[in-house]
């Protein structure tokens, strides 16, 4: 089973670790030996941040796609189907839709 993290939290919980290194970076003399490391941390801090938001995060409203899809895509079309040959025809639909969203990078 998939599970997925909002953005925002995996944005906030980066935006944590980076706040506590600069200050980690503040209390250290600039003659110290491992600082070089810590700025290249926070580089790499910011660079995953800059990638986070270049992904693009839609909503959709699952119930209205789903109501909408069915309406238009099966009672339109084939009204004297079983519930079951309906559920058959949904699922596949809805797997190809994951297919294409995943081929896309979505």
């Amino acid at each position: 089973m998939e599970q997925y993290i909002p953005k925002s939290v995996v944005l906030a919980e980066i935006e944590r670790r980076k706040s506590e290194l600069q200050s980690r970076i503040a209390e250290l003399s600039t003659f110290e030996s491992n600082t070089l490391g810590l700025f290249q941390e926070m580089e790499l801090y910011d660079d995953i941040i800059s990638f986070l938001n270049f992904l693009e995060v839609k909503e959709v409203d699952l119930e209205k796609y789903y109501h909408d899809f069915l309406q238009k895509e099966w009672f339109d079309k084939n009204c004297s189907r079983t519930v079951s040959e309906m559920m058959a025809f949904t699922a596949k639909h809805f797997f190809e839709l994951g297919l294409q969203a995943t081929q896309k990078g979505e």
